[in-house]
């Protein structure tokens, strides 16, 4: 670095960190470069510990300023830091991680918000607004570097502040968002203006395709749930597609009382199956298509015993998913190759969630589709379902609404024993599941009825084709020209036609 000339003023380097990581190291190497440092707070008092000498916020601005955190916002300094004299050449600014508060449920609201810092913000945009003559750094990670080009060169390039700059913007609002998400609560309708806040929580092995790059991020200002409390308890990295999987499953499997296990893949249910144990559950739910679930992620919604991981240890799934696994079960489990053990401790969907889609140039948002019934089913035939048939209605129903569009599930009893999924005529979706269903007939004692569930609305043509397999019971959302030809159709074969009132398209 070349000497400052007589006359010319010392650079300026304002220090006002919450996260103190390299903070004094930083400091000390700003001194060797000749900088004048000015620090707040409990930088400053770190800096003293350091013996790193530095001036207060009086002492820069020649004015007598009161220690409150407000005093940052103080005229003078903002000034300093636009280029008026005295002048800052350098922000490192960064703010307490606001997104540890939200997620401590022991802390009340006025506990959080004291966090809140509503100087640091407006410092570090300024600086981040004027990165033509100021550098402004708001990572850590970044010191080294930022010293290192000084050291070499004396000065650093418009394209590297730049993209300082456009970090710190996006640090800045990430912290904003986070407060907002956090006070947020329900919305009553969709606002004009939405910022979200998202976090980096992993890398993912993978993303969709083994070429692409993926990560996985949690929205900020949300205490923990869902996938976002997941933990890998043994195994490689999630990939992107065992997250899509873990997310319909525990959805799925979540919405039992019973013991109940979901095999997912391609985020598609394969198997799913509710008994009086989790071992039975595990063992229907894969016998409902072994093929369709080999390699997929199963999901329970116990823990999982040492009965159930004999099961999962004799059937390849890639991925098994539990509120928690017993000793024993780890033990064995993790003898297995290449299996992936999460656990998954609170309920998947929080209130009021909304889902996000992004589409070339924008983003399409909706509420998140959490409602499987609005009410008792309607029935719609002459003949009301029977009590069995209507626990099976109940069953192949809540896992259509996890499949794609067209959706069609047959369930026996409470096992589903053929998924029609992401056809692109209903009718077909229906064949498909009969065809599958014809073949997984010996996994339940006979006489168990059997039901079959749609996404959309029946024609009388989806009704003789199912009758003519076997079903006996069928539900669907109703509401459209032709359920009156459906009803008919339903009391020509003798079999239960019941309405839902709502649909559960699944694009």
């Amino acid at each position: 670095m070349s000497p400052r000339k007589d006359g010319e003023r010392a650079r300026v380097a304002l220090l006002h960190t919450a996260d103190r990581t390299g903070v004094t190291e930083f400091a000390h190497a700003l001194l060797a470069l000749g900088f004048e440092l000015v620090a707040t707070g409990p930088t400053a008092a770190a800096l003293r510990q350091a013996q790193a000498p530095h001036k207060s916020l009086s002492e820069f601005t020649g004015e007598r300023l009161s220690a409150d955190a407000l005093a940052l916002l103080h005229p003078a300094l903002i000034g300093a830091i636009a280029g008026a004299p005295p002048g800052v050449d350098l922000v490192a600014v960064n703010f307490y991680p606001l997104a540890e508060a939200t997620a401590d449920a022991s802390l009340s609201q006025d506990e959080v918000l004291s966090y809140v810092d509503p100087a640091g913000p407006a410092l570090l945009r300024a600086a981040a607004r004027s990165f033509k003559s100021v550098i402004p750094l708001c990572d850590p990670d970044d010191y080294a570097q930022a010293v290192a080009t000084l050291k070499a060169y004396d000065r650093m390039l418009p394209d590297r502040r730049q993209a300082l700059a456009a970090k710190a913007f996006h640090y800045a609002a990430y912290y904003d968002s986070t407060v907002a998400q956090y006070l947020g609560g329900k919305w009553e309708e969709f606002p004009d203006e939405v910022v979200v806040a998202l976090k980096k929580s992993a890398d993912l092995r993978y993303g969709e395709n083994p070429h692409q790059a993926g990560a996985f991020y949690t929205l900020s200002g949300a205490r923990p749930w869902g996938l976002n409390a997941a933990k890998l308890a043994h195994g490689r990295p999630l990939t992107y597609g065992h997250y899509l999987d873990l997310e319909t499953a525990w959805a799925l499997v979540t919405a039992f009382s019973e013991p109940s296990c979901a095999i997912v893949k391609h985020g598609v249910p394969a198997g799913f199956a509710a008994a009086e144990d989790l071992a039975r559950a595990a063992r229907l739910a894969y016998a409902g298509d072994p093929k369709g679930g080999f390699r997929g992620t199963a999901v329970v919604n116990r823990e999982i015993d040492e009965e159930a991981a004999q099961f999962f240890a004799e059937e390849f799934v890639d991925c098994i998913a539990a509120p928690d696994f017993s000793p024993a079960a780890l033990r064995l489990l993790k003898t297995k190759k290449d299996v992936r053990l999460v656990t998954l401790p609170s309920p998947l969907i929080a209130p009021h969630e909304l889902d996000l889609r992004t589409v070339a140039g924008g983003m399409l948002v909706q509420e998140k589709d959490q409602s499987p019934f609005t009410g008792p089913l309607k029935t719609v035939s002459k003949r009301a379902p029977t009590e069995r048939e209507s626990a099976a209605l109940a069953t192949a129903w809540r896992v259509a609404m996890h499949a794609r569009t067209h959706a069609a599930v047959i369930a026996r009893g409470t096992a589903v024993i053929g998924v029609g999924s992401g056809q692109t005529t209903r009718l077909d979706a229906v064949h498909l599941a009969l065809v599958k269903s014809q073949e997984r007939h010996p996994i339940l004692a006979a006489g168990e009825p059997l039901a079959l569930a749609v996404d959309g609305a029946l024609g009388a043509e989806h009704v003789h084709a199912a009758a003519d397999g076997g079903v006996t019971a069928l539900v669907h959302p109703g509401g459209t020209s032709e359920d009156k030809d459906a009803a008919e159709a339903a009391d020509r074969r003798g079999v239960a036609l019941s309405a839902a009132g709502l649909r559960h398209f699944r694009h």
